[in-house]
């Protein structure tokens, strides 16, 4: 397995596994999605194998929608599937298009509604939304909350590509001018955060900034081919009725990184009220791949393991849970696994014959030792209806230094490329 690691690459060290050069161009930019990848890797597989509007793309775990937003610029038909309805919602509304006329009065009357502001009482002394929950830090400061309320309380009772788009703008913004920003598997404080104050007219200026990007974009950068997003857990999204025939597939599921992606979005999923109280996000949790902790999932069965090399892992890492941080971790990876390999037999049965599958991912590092998913997933795939092309490396990055894998300083990114058998 290890003779088809590509270290040469032609996307490696070109940013193709990060959301860098996205974030500068027109509707990608809408909202700052930490785990995107560059539009340019998928442009080059659709280039790589002729994709056109005769074809249909997927992206079964499709985030902030850079697959399907880059399907529909190219005028192909593509299916997202995406179970954080905050981050469907973002993928829908990056490929949405109204007039401009019509977004400009319904900006008019978000923004007198912003200067007015409302009190949000069912988040002002939530958890640590604001200062009012008594904690020593809080995420936004009062004023900035009710701003942003004020706007979102007008604009969500109006149903139309305008309001989603507006939705999008506000939403964006609050988290810019929030006290804590998205780092690794966290929010983290900002440097000095409580020195900054943000204030109403730190969130409005944010606004009009956010809205002039997209007014801009719609100008210039008309969508005419709509994706399908659906939210929905991507483990049981294609069913037996599902008559669609995939050409194309590009994805970069969860890592297998004990991140909880869910709690990452957390400040989104309830400010825009896509989930509603606590039991609602654990539930969330449950319907992701279980790459993560956070929730009592299902246990895997340690009796169908079809991967020697995940075997021997799994066997290792079981007999030193001393230097885990967490003694589930091994039952997590087999579990993740497991997941996958349901996932990969789904897709390759809606898939049309020599379908090619592009999968970005990156290798883990548990107890001093790294787990090479990219050559685990490579295996199991070939073992359920994929036959193996290559895995390009993409990139080294670095590791962040930890007590429980010292000497492991770097981690291997990659693209598994794939053919349907």
């Amino acid at each position: 397995m290890n003779s088809y690691i590509n270290n040469s690459f032609k996307l490696k060290n070109k940013d193709a596994s990060s959301f860098v050069e996205a974030n500068q161009l027109p509707r990608h930019r809408w909202y700052y999605y930490k785990e995107g990848f560059s539009p340019n890797l998928v442009k080059d597989a659709i280039e790589t194998y002729g994709i056109d509007s005769n074809n249909i793309l997927l992206d079964p775990f499709n985030g902030s929608g850079t697959v399907t937003l880059t399907a529909s610029e190219n005028n192909i038909p593509s299916v997202g599937i995406e179970v954080n309805p905050f981050t469907a919602f973002v993928s829908k509304t990056k490929t949405l298009n109204t007039k401009k006329k019509v977004l400009s009065e319904l900006f008019e009357k978000t923004y007198e509604k912003i200067n007015i502001g409302k009190e949000y009482p069912e988040l002002e002394t939530y958890s640590t939304f604001t200062e009012l929950s008594n904690k020593k830090k809080w995420l936004f400061n009062l004023e900035v909350l009710r701003a942003f309320y004020g706007g979102y309380s007008f604009v969500e009772k109006i149903k139309s590509n305008a309001s989603d788009l507006i939705k999008l703008a506000l939403l964006t913004s609050i988290m810019e001018v929030a006290n804590a920003k998205k780092d690794g598997k966290c929010l983290r404080y900002k440097p000095k955060w409580q020195e900054k104050n943000y204030n109403k007219n730190d969130f409005i200026k944010a606004f009009i900034s956010n809205f002039i990007k997209i007014e801009q974009d719609l100008e210039t950068h008309k969508i005419n081919k709509q994706p399908l997003i659906y939210n929905s857990d991507t483990r049981n999204a294609l069913n037996n009725d599902y008559d669609k025939k995939f050409d194309l597939i590009i994805t970069s599921p969860p890592y297998l990184n004990t991140f909880d992606y869910t709690d990452i979005y957390r400040p989104e999923l309830f400010l825009g009220k896509f989930i509603l109280s606590p039991n609602a996000l654990y539930q969330l949790r449950l319907k992701t791949i279980r790459s993560h902790i956070q929730a009592k999932w299902q246990l895997p069965d340690i009796n169908n393991i079809d991967s020697i090399l995940l075997n021997d892992i799994f066997e290792r890492l079981s007999k030193n849970k001393e230097l885990l941080m967490n003694s589930r971790i091994p039952h997590m990876i087999l579990a993740y696994f497991e997941d996958m390999k349901a996932i990969f037999q789904n897709l390759n049965k809606h898939s049309n014959k020599n379908a090619h599958f592009w999968m970005i991912v990156s290798n883990s590092a548990y107890a001093n030792e790294e787990i090479p998913v990219d050559l685990i997933l490579a295996d199991i795939a070939t073992k359920n209806g994929w036959k193996l092309k290559e895995i390009g490396v993409l990139r080294n990055i670095r590791k962040r230094k930890t007590k429980y894998s010292p000497d492991i300083e770097t981690l291997r990114e990659s693209v598994i490329i794939l053919e349907r058998k």
